[in-house]
Order: structure tokens, then C-alpha cells, then sequence
């Protein structure tokens, strides 16, 4: 059995080595040089060049490379671009980058000078990406940019955010289909859909069977789903309806009836093989997540999550992680689990007989970090580290779940996309690097990050409760004391003090000059919630002296305003999608009426805390902005 399995990692590594295809494909798909070039005038004329300044010539070869030749008479540039069917338009934009044009938002675009241009004549690069298989789920179940973008009709978000995936070397994208009216879906996502295969980009779509959690499309009623035969008809009859109307290239579907409710086990096992056949016939891959969530378990087939291990391999799966945690990290104490290296290992044993791309995460809703906010540059750690281990262990691909690209996290996502780039070594800091960060600095606080947030477990102080975790605190997405808990003992109160104190006397301190004033912003927003955590729990402590307490409330409140000045400096100078509701109430087709940005606009988190000390309350409806019976249902 070990001589077997190390047949098969041998054969994986070398696959990925060698450049061999991967054994389970999507149609082939190739960027349209039209499509590219209009693409290219627009990265000239926001750089102030003229359209002719840089011309590119395709050829077909098993090599994928850009030549740079310059006609110094009339200042021109002709990138000699070769490369195969799907990666000739990747290798494009890698010659761009080496040029000096970067995109680390999609509306971000840093530009060289043409005289640095010129420094780079007669220079050749290859372009060699990790996985042959990169790119993004967007996580449009919560309200963001990309639900205006691709689902309310504001089209400019969504093509900006295509035409980000394609310049940054990506080639895969899904969102999560809500329930609306399919021509409403079909009337949006079509020409966006037909744009991204133009760019070379493969769109897809998540959507559940029967999930009925966070208004999600699905194909099966919830009365449907407690019949087999009820169940697979409406399958049959919805699936086409939805699928056969729009150009992608595969769907990712939900198990269960939630990610912690599962169906009849042989039931969900029919679901999944008559999709997968279904897809096969129309030639789209099927893929679908494999969750972390725990307690279901079934004596003939064990975890629910694992099933599709015995589906038809017509049946692809996305194992999943949540957070920031890696899959090798020894402590990752989310939804009921110690780490995730049994994801590892679940994703190592399938590879061969299925489609298997990783699904990560670099940004978390619900009061973990997009929405405190906190700048967590631990993503950037674990993100490259799985990289690298997918690479080497011949994992085809990656769909990495995002929630939104403002408060900092477009860093997190850019990092991602860099990442795949094997010319980058798998380089944390390749982002920041790219950017001209202060490295010295950077360095400092990612390693204080990594010891204080996650080897001694003080990110689980600095986050906050969601309503899941208060409705039942026994089984909370991430290990922690509440504090209605702290309320009750004194001990684990004393022992959060001392973590933040220590945290905070090792906390280094962003320079004013090296470092991007967006970043720096949300860096001294983080450092403030350590301080601000402490303080309340300090208040906590001394509960019983009203005068001691209202000290450090007040110590608290302050800090909270400190850093409302920074956040209302990003909304001010760094909202850039002020056409979204990013950090607005407004009507929209998911469970949220509000965008990931609303709690930090007004850190509406920060003071719940303070207030949940002040007046000793610590229900899961004290100053509550969630709706829980659209979100469950």
C-alpha cells in the first residue's frame, strides 16, 4: 500500500514538473486576440500611452514565452508572444507585468514609464504557471461588489474584476448563483460570461441541489428533497432550465440542505451522480465542495462531507478550508476541527480519480476579518505555503473563496493570484515586494502575526462572535471564549489579558514613510483592536468595581475612535466602488441588506462589545444586525 501510494505522489509531482496535462480537463479554451488587444488599448491609455506604443504578435508553440522588440525610431514595443491555445493569453500579461504594468486591484493599475519600458528590449520571459487550473469563487451569498456586478445589473464591477483575472494570469472564476428569476440571471450573466471566455477566463456557477442556507439557487424544493423520486425529476427538470442557457465551462454544487445538515446519505449519492452525468453529457465539469463543517456521520459511509469519494468521477470535488488557517498548520481550531490536514489527505486520495482543484479562502465575513476590519497578512503565509504544496504534490487546481476586495483584501487576493507564478518561488511577500513595500517592516509584523494571532491563539480574542456562535456556543465556527463565558470565569479572562499584553508589548509599529498609506491604515486599525480587546476584557475583570470598569470602557471607546478616524479615512480616499454598497444598507437579492463593509464603517463589532460589558448583556439579539431566518432559510 505505501509502495502505491508513493507511485502515485511520484507520478503527481512529476505531472505538474514536466508540464504534463492533467488527467481531468475543462474544454479547451483559448483568449481571443481581438479581445486581448482592445484589452491592451485600455492598459495603454490609462497609462497615458498611445495605442500603438506596445503591439503583440501570436504564434502557436509548446513554448510559452514573450519576446520584447523595440523600434526605437518610432518608440514602439512588439511583444512576440507563443505559447499553447489556453496559455498563450496568460503568458500576454506575464510579459506585461515583466514590463512594469501591474494590477493588484481591478481598479488599481501601476504603469512604468516608457523609458523603463525600453530597458527590457530584447529580453525574453517564459511564463510558468504552478497549476494548470487558477482563480476565484466569488462569494456573492454575501452582499458585496461582485452581487451589484454580476447580479443587480452594474456590469463596469463585474468586467473590471474579469479583466483583473485575466492580467493577473487567472483562468477560472464561479459565482453563487441567489434565487432570482432565471431570465434575470441569464439577461446578466451572459455577456459577462462571454467576455471572460473572450479573455480566456473560464466562468462557471455554484449552486445547490437542495441547499436551502443564505437564499442560495437551487434545483430542489425543500418539501422535493425528502423524496427520492420527487427529488431526481426536479433535478432533471431544473438543471437544463439554468444551465443549458448559459456559456460556462463547469458548476460547483452545494451538498446537504446546509453546510451542517445533510441529506439521506444514498440520497445526496444519487444527487451528485445524476448531475455529474448530466454535465458530462453537455460537456462542463461538475465540482463540488467538500465542507469542514463536523457531527455528520453515517457507519456505512462515514463523513458526510467525504461522500463524493464514492460518486461517479464524472463527480469533481473542492475540498475546503475556512479562514486563514494552511492545511499543514498543526492548529486550526475552526468548525469542530483540530487542522485540516485530513482535507490534505482526503485531496491526495481523490486527485486521481476526479477532478480536485483546492478551495481556500482569503477573506472571512462573518466577523472573522473583511468586515472588523483586520488586516490579516497571515493570509499571505498560508495562501503560498498551500500553493506550494499543491504544486508539488500535482494538484491541477485551485478556486480560492473570496468575499470582497475593499478594506485591504485586495492584498490577500493579488498575493494569490502571484502565488501560481513559479517564477515567484512561492514568496509570502511577492506582493508586497511588487508594490516596493518596506520589507524590513513587513517581515517583522507577518512573523508577529503568525506567533501572537495564530501559534498562542489570539486571533480567536481580536475576532468576534457571530450569532451561530451565541445560539450555540458548543459548536462555534471558531474555538473561543465568548463573553458571556469570560463573564463567568475569571481565570480564562486573566489568561486573554495576559495573550493581548504580550501581544501588544511585541507589536511593531508601521513606519509612516515605505508603506502604502492603505495598508498603513488598516495595519494601525488591527493593532488598535488588540488594544481595544484589553481593554474590555479588562473591564470584564473588574466588573464588580464600577469605577475600574467604566475606566477601561472609556479606555475602550476611546481606542474605537482612534480608529474610526483611520476607517473613515478608507471609506473616504479607498472606497472604490462607490456605485456599490459595499459599506451600505441597500436592497439586494441576498441575506444580508447590507454590504461586508457596513459593521466597519461604524465598527459596529467593536462597540456591541463595549456595550455587552457595559450593560451585562450578552444576548445573541443585543444590538443584533443579523436577520437569522433569511439567512437559515
Amino acid at each position: 500500500m505505501f509502495k502505491k501510494s508513493f507511485l502515485l505522489l511520484t507520478l503527481a509531482y512529476s505531472f505538474t514538473i514536466n508540464g504534463a496535462e492533467p488527467k481531468f480537463k475543462l474544454k479547451e479554451l483559448s483568449a481571443d486576440p481581438v479581445h486581448i488587444q482592445e484589452d491592451l488599448w485600455i492598459i495603454l491609455e490609462k497609462a497615458g500611452m498611445k495605442p500603438d506604443t506596445i503591439k503583440f504578435e501570436k504564434s502557436t508553440s509548446d513554448k510559452n514565452q514573450i519576446k520584447v522588440k523595440c523600434d526605437q525610431n518610432n518608440d514602439q514595443l512588439i511583444l512576440e508572444v507563443s505559447g499553447s491555445s489556453e496559455e498563450w493569453g496568460s503568458t500576454f500579461y506575464y510579459g506585461l507585468q515583466k514590463l512594469g504594468f501591474l494590477f493588484p486591484h481591478p481598479r488599481i493599475q501601476k504603469s512604468p514609464k516608457l523609458t523603463q519600458i525600453k530597458k527590457h528590449c530584447g529580453e525574453t520571459y517564459a511564463w510558468r504557471p504552478a497549476l494548470p487550473y487558477r482563480g476565484f469563487h466569488l462569494h456573492t451569498l454575501h452582499a458585496s461588489e461582485w452581487v451589484d456586478g454580476f447580479l443587480m445589473g452594474k456590469s463596469q464591477i463585474a468586467e473590471d474584476l474579469i479583466r483583473w483575472l485575466a492580467r493577473n494570469g487567472q483562468n477560472a472564476f464561479d459565482l453563487s448563483l441567489v434565487r432570482m428569476e432565471d431570465d434575470l440571471i441569464v439577461q446578466y450573466l451572459f455577456p459577462l460570461f462571454e467576455k471572460a471566455r473572450a479573455l480566456g477566463v473560464h466562468p462557471g456557477i455554484t449552486i445547490g441541489i437542495a441547499f436551502h442556507q443564505q437564499n442560495v439557487y437551487k434545483l430542489v424544493s425543500l418539501w422535493g428533497s425528502l423524496f427520492d423520486n420527487k427529488s431526481m425529476k426536479q433535478i432533471r427538470t431544473n438543471f437544463p432550465k439554468l444551465v443549458d442557457r448559459l456559456p460556462i465551462s463547469f458548476v460547483n454544487v452545494e451538498m446537504g440542505t446546509s453546510e451542517f445538515t445533510p441529506v439521506p446519505y444514498e440520497r445526496m449519492l444519487n444527487w451528485l451522480n445524476l448531475v455529474g452525468q448530466m454535465t458530462k453529457k453537455r460537456g462542463i465539469q461538475m465540482l463540488t465542495k467538500i465542507h469542514t463543517s463536523t457531527n455528520q456521520y453515517d457507519d456505512r459511509y462515514g463523513n458526510f462531507n467525504f461522500l463524493p469519494q464514492y460518486a461517479d468521477p464524472s463527480v469533481g470535488i473542492l475540498p475546503h478550508t475556512v479562514f486563514y488557517h494552511a492545511l499543514e498548520d498543526p492548529y486550526a481550531p475552526l468548525y469542530g476541527n483540530e487542522n485540516f490536514k485530513y482535507m490534505k489527505d482526503f485531496m491526495l486520495q481523490e486527485n486521481s480519480k476526479r477532478m480536485t482543484w483546492y478551495y481556500p479562502e482569503t477573506s472571512y465575513y462573518i466577523a472573522l476579518d473583511i468586515d472588523i476590519p483586520l488586516l490579516l497578512v497571515e493570509y499571505l503565509r498560508t495562501r503560498t505555503q498551500d500553493m506550494k504544496l499543491l504544486y508539488k504534490n500535482g494538484i491541477p487546481g485551485v478556486l480560492n473563496f473570496t468575499t470582497g476586495h475593499e478594506n485591504g483584501y485586495w492584498l490577500m487576493d493579488w498575493q494569490q493570484a502571484l502565488a501560481n507564478n513559479l517564477d515567484y518561488n512561492f514568496d509570502p511577500m511577492i506582493s508586497l515586494k511588487l508594490l516596493g513595500e518596506d520589507i524590513s517592516f513587513w517581515k517583522k509584523y507577518m512573523t508577529w502575526q503568525k506567533k501572537h494571532f495564530t501559534d498562542l491563539g489570539v486571533i480567536s480574542i481580536v475576532t468576534f462572535s457571530n450569532g451561530g456562535d451565541e445560539i450555540a456556543p458548543a459548536h462555534k465556527i471558531l474555538k473561543r471564549n465568548l463573553l458571556a463565558e469570560l463573564n463567568e470565569n475569571v481565570m480564562e479572562t486573566k489568561k486573554e489579558i495576559a495573550a493581548l499584553q504580550m501581544a501588544l508589548e511585541e507589536m511593531p509599529t508601521p513606519p509612516t514613510k515605505g508603506i502604502d498609506f492603505e495598508l498603513w491604515l488598516h495595519t494601525n486599525i488591527t493593532n488598535l483592536r488588540v488594544s481595544h480587546a484589553l481593554y474590555v476584557r479588562l473591564a470584564l475583570l473588574d466588573k464588580d468595581s464600577p469605577i475600574k470598569k467604566m475606566f477601561y470602557l472609556e479606555e475602550a471607546q476611546r481606542v474605537r475612535l482612534e480608529a474610526q478616524v483611520y476607517m473613515d479615512s478608507i471609506m473616504k480616499n479607498y472606497n472604490r466602488y462607490p456605485e456599490s454598497f459595499v459599506y451600505k444598507k441597500q436592497k439586494n437579492p441576498t441575506a444580508y441588506p447590507f454590504g461586508y463593509g457596513r459593521a466597519s464603517s461604524n465598527l459596529h463589532f467593536w462597540k456591541r462589545e463595549e456595550m455587552m460589558v457595559q450593560y451585562n448583556n450578552y444576548s445573541v439579539f443585543f444590538m443584533n444586525i443579523w436577520d437569522f431566518g433569511d439567512i437559515l432559510f
